[in-house]
C-alpha cells in the first residue's frame, strides 16, 4: 500500500503525516463563496487532479465502535475521526461521476484548530483486503508507519463502518510564508448523509443512490488547513466570514441524522450518549434538511 499504487503522487499527496497542523472551518452561503474564490484567485491555484475529468467529487466513510467512542469523546479530548476517503471525477457537473483509483484511509485527530492526520494510500481492493483483515493486512508492517497505526484502530472490537458523505469538493493551494508548507483550502458544497457505502471500485459509479440519502446540509463549507501561520492575503477573505460552531463535524451531523431517521422508522426513541453541546450559530433541525 502506497501513494504510487493509486495516482495520489499526481495530487501532491502521499501516505504519512499529513503537514498541515491547523485547521479552522467556515460555513459559506452560495454568494460568500463566490466573492471568497474571487478574492482568492490571485493568490491560490485550483488542484485538478485529472483534466479531462475536472469536476470532483469525495466519498467518505466513518468508522466508529458500538458505544460511540469516537463520536462521544470528551470536550478536553482530541476527536478522533477513522475513515475511508474515495474520490470521484466527472467532465461536466452534469455527468455522473465515477470512482477514480485515488483512496485512503485516514486517522484524523483535532483539538481546537490543532490538527493531525495518518493517511495510507491504497487501491479498492487493498482497502478492502486491510477492512476484512487489517491484523493479517499490516503481518510486516513498520512500527509506527501508517498502516500499522490504522491497523491498531480497525481491531479494536466492534469498530466498522457507521456513516458516509457524499459532496462535490473544490480544492485550491496557496502559497503560504516562505518557510511554512503552502496553505490548503477545500470547498465542500451538496453534502448528503448516507448508510454506510461499500469501497468502490475504479470506474464504478459514485452518486450514491437515493435510497441510501438520509439528509442533506445546506451550506457550503469551507476549510483552511496550514501550519504555523495563516498567510497574509487570506486572513481579510476570513474576516467577514462566519465560522463553523464549535465541535462542528460532518460526522457527528451525519450521526444524528441517522438516529433521527431510525426513530421516525421505528418508533422508538434511541438512548443519547452525552455529546459536547454545539454553539447556537448552526442550529440543529432547521440546519439539515431531508435528502
Amino acid at each position: 500500500m502506497s501513494a504510487s499504487s493509486t495516482g495520489a503522487a499526481s495530487s501532491g499527496e502521499s501516505s504519512g503525516q499529513d503537514p498541515f497542523t491547523h485547521e479552522l472551518r467556515f460555513l459559506l452561503t452560495r454568494s460568500e463563496t463566490a466573492r471568497f474564490l474571487e478574492g482568492a484567485g490571485g493568490h491560490a491555484e485550483l488542484t485538478t487532479y485529472d483534466p479531462e475529468h475536472p469536476i470532483a467529487y469525495t466519498r467518505t466513510t466513518y468508522f466508529d465502535t458500538a458505544d460511540a467512542a469516537y463520536l462521544t469523546s470528551s470536550v478536553d479530548e482530541p476527536a478522533r475521526r477513522l475513515r475511508v476517503r474515495q474520490y470521484a471525477f466527472a467532465a461536466t457537473a452534469e455527468e455522473p461521476p465515477v470512482f477514480s483509483g485515488i483512496g485512503y484511509v485516514e486517522l484524523k485527530q483535532h483539538l481546537g484548530a490543532s490538527r493531525s492526520k495518518v493517511r495510507l494510500a491504497a487501491t479498492a481492493a487493498e482497502i478492502g483486503a486491510l477492512l476484512s483483515a487489517p491484523g493479517s493486512a499490516s503481518n510486516g508492517a513498520a512500527e509506527g508507519g501508517p498502516l500499522a497505526v490504522i491497523a491498531r484502530e480497525l481491531v479494536i472490537p466492534t469498530m466498522a463502518p457507521r456513516l458516509s458523505t457524499w459532496y462535490r469538493r473544490v480544492c485550491l493551494t496557496g502559497d503560504g510564508p516562505s518557510d511554512r508548507p503552502s496553505v490548503r483550502l477545500t470547498l465542500d458544497e451538496g453534502l448528503q448523509f448516507c448508510h454506510p457505502q461499500p469501497v468502490g471500485r475504479a470506474g464504478q459509479p459514485a452518486v450514491p443512490a437515493p435510497r441510501e440519502v438520509v439528509a442533506a446540509f445546506p451550506a457550503r463549507i469551507l476549510e483552511v488547513k496550514f501550519a504555523g501561520i495563516l498567510p497574509g492575503w487570506l486572513e481579510p477573505l476570513l474576516s467577514g466570514l462566519r465560522p463553523a460552531p464549535l465541535h462542528f463535524s460532518k460526522f457527528r451531523m451525519g450521526m444524528q441524522a441517522l438516529e433521527h431517521e431510525h426513530e421516525l422508522e421505528h418508533g422508538v426513541t434511541l438512548p443519547r450518549a452525552p455529546l459536547p453541546p454545539v454553539a447556537p450559530v448552526l442550529g440543529t433541525a432547521s440546519t439539515i434538511v431531508a435528502a
